[in-house]
């Protein structure tokens, strides 16, 4: 396989060597360098909504830290493969953005010193999707002090502190220049989605932080695109201002396209109705009206719907997942007309969004059977 060019940003497309227009399809790698109490077991596994760090600091003090070591690095082994890069390559995707969280590149009681073996499993993994002819974007997931208030974001305060202590802004930023560091030059590499789903409260902390990560980032590596997520969970750019094409150039801005009709909490079954696809439709344009105003490039970064699982919603479960199957025919088509890129939230995981899951006759999910029926029934992963 001949190796491309870095792809870059023309107008308001991706552009590959020759400057045609690339579209990035593919899907998340969730629960894997960052892991969400919705995407794998171990989180929340003892029947509590946990968040990663206290999985970790559990199994430590359980089975030791030496035992706990082996156990993660097999799992990050195992989780992705290069079969799973040939599966994933054969149903027609050519990207996957890869979510990571900071602690496996350095820790709070010691900042600002890498650890390597950080890019132990990153590597294997960009290195196999290469092999096969996919992109990777790599997604900064958990940002040290929580960018968001959320689980996702290993944040355990429900406060986003990254906004308000500038120690927690500056050490993403050296982070991200080990990365550009390490990752320059890499036409396999899509580009650096330097921040996901930010929560500022004050709608200007975001847009001067990307003013200084873009030109940390640029000062080693100009080549590679940046993708930019709106600030309140990827969607509000109405502070961003204009001018971006020269303020921020080479880069993209990544909109989440999640979608009510998706969810349990719908109280309308999607039945794909002409009235339905208008609001689907209506619903993206909404979102991506400012980019569109102004001519820049989209990235639909995560979307996706939830599915019924037998063990829990019974004889409903497949009328409930065809619904959900027509919402993401429907979706499809929608960024097919506006010829965007996008990557569905997610890859793989346990069966509540994953496109592969564990199956349930497995001996992992007969291991942790009655703790995700405790979770289910109290709803920890809502």
């Amino acid at each position: 396989m001949s190796t491309p060019a870095i792809l870059k940003v023309k107008g308001d497309k991706i552009v590959d060597g020759d400057g045609n227009p690339v579209l990035l399809r593919g899907a998340g790698l969730g629960g894997w360098m960052n892991q969400s109490f919705v995407d794998i077991i171990m989180i929340g596994g003892s029947g509590y909504p946990g968040r990663e760090f206290q999985v970790r600091e559990a199994l430590d003090e359980v089975i030791g830290p030496e035992k706990a070591a082996f156990y993660w690095d097999k799992f990050l082994e195992y989780f992705f493969t290069e079969s799973d890069a040939t599966f994933y390559k054969s149903l027609g995707l050519n990207c996957i953005r890869i979510a990571f969280n900071y602690r496996h590149f350095e820790d709070d009681m010691n900042p600002r010193v890498l650890k390597p073996e950080g890019f132990k499993h990153l590597d294997r993994v960009v290195d196999a999707c290469a092999k096969a002819g996919i992109y990777t974007i790599l997604d900064y997931h958990a940002a040290a002090g929580g960018q968001n208030t959320d689980w996702h974001s290993d944040n355990p305060t429900h406060v986003a502190s990254f906004w308000v202590h500038k120690d927690f802004q500056d050490r993403t930023i050296w982070l991200w220049e080990e990365l550009a560091k390490h990752y320059k030059g890499n036409p396999w590499v899509a580009g650096y989605n330097i921040l996901n789903e930010p929560t500022d409260p004050t709608h200007t902390r975001l847009q001067l932080w990307y003013d200084r990560c873009i030109q940390a980032i640029h000062a080693i590596d100009d080549e590679h695109i940046i993708f930019l997520d709106g600030n309140t969970f990827a969607s509000d750019f109405s502070h961003f201002g204009d001018n971006l094409h020269e303020r921020w150039p080479n880069c993209v801005y990544s909109v989440h396209d999640y979608n009510l009709y998706g969810f349990p909490s719908s109280t309308e079954k999607y039945v794909s109705s002409d009235e339905q696809k208008a609001r689907v439709r209506r619903g993206y344009l909404k979102k991506t009206a400012w980019m569109r105003d102004r001519g820049l490039p989209i990235w639909n970064g995560e979307f996706g719907p939830v599915y019924a699982r037998r063990q829990y919603d019974g004889e409903a479960t497949d009328e409930i997942n065809e619904s959900r199957y027509l919402l993401l025919k429907d979706q499809l088509a929608v960024y097919d007309q506006e010829q965007i890129s996008w990557s569905i939230w997610l890859y793989k995981d346990i069966g509540f969004q994953g496109m592969v899951h564990v199956g349930l006759d497995t001996p992992y999910m007969k291991r942790f059977e009655k703790h995700l029926l405790k979770k289910y029934t109290l709803a920890v992963d809502a």
